[in-house]
């Protein structure tokens, strides 16, 4: 499986062991972030507690508004930044690490080729389980293409029996 459930992700960034770590990781959940898009940010990037990206693929301009606990902690870690400055002036390699180390400071047993391009996944999975439809995931992740998006779907067994159960229920 190549997502977290959304209370596995809680834990993870609870873990975290820094304000700048936590915000990383809940902004590639949160908003489906690529690594190379969270990397990239500065604070100007965020304007009236909307969050503006620029994908680095292909894809299309986002935004999208924070969370007010997302906001609050981007206003504590940004306070002493440049408008221009990276907040996360660190290596992909590094933010692997963060997201790992988190991981096992939270109790998560993770697949062998997880790593933080998994909270992507989670971002994708979550909106699907609460509802929302293709296009707004396609949307969220900033994808040009629908079957772009496609490759974030992926059905659990449990997910193809609670489906089954529900469409083909004789009660």
């Amino acid at each position: 499986m190549k997502h977290l459930t959304h209370e596995q992700i809680t834990n993870l960034i609870a873990a975290a062991t820094s304000p700048r770590d936590r915000l990383l990781l809940t902004l590639c959940y949160e908003h489906g972030l690529r690594i190379s898009e969270a990397l990239a940010l500065t604070p100007a990037r965020v304007q009236r507690d909307f969050l503006c990206t620029r994908p680095l693929k292909d894809g299309r301009t986002t935004t999208q508004r924070l969370s007010a606990s997302t906001a609050q902690l981007w206003a504590s870690v940004t306070a002493t930044l440049a408008p221009s400055a990276l907040i996360f002036p660190f290596s992909r390699m590094w933010a692997s690490v963060i997201f790992h180390r988190a991981a096992e400071a939270a109790g998560i047993q993770l697949a062998p080729r997880q790593g933080i391009h998994t909270l992507r996944h989670s971002c994708a999975h979550r909106l699907l389980d609460t509802g929302a439809g293709l296009t707004v995931v396609q949307r969220k992740l900033g994808h040009r293409s629908l079957a772009s998006t496609g490759v974030y779907l992926e059905a659990d067994d449990a997910a193809v029996d609670h489906a089954s159960a529900k469409a083909f229920s004789l009660a």
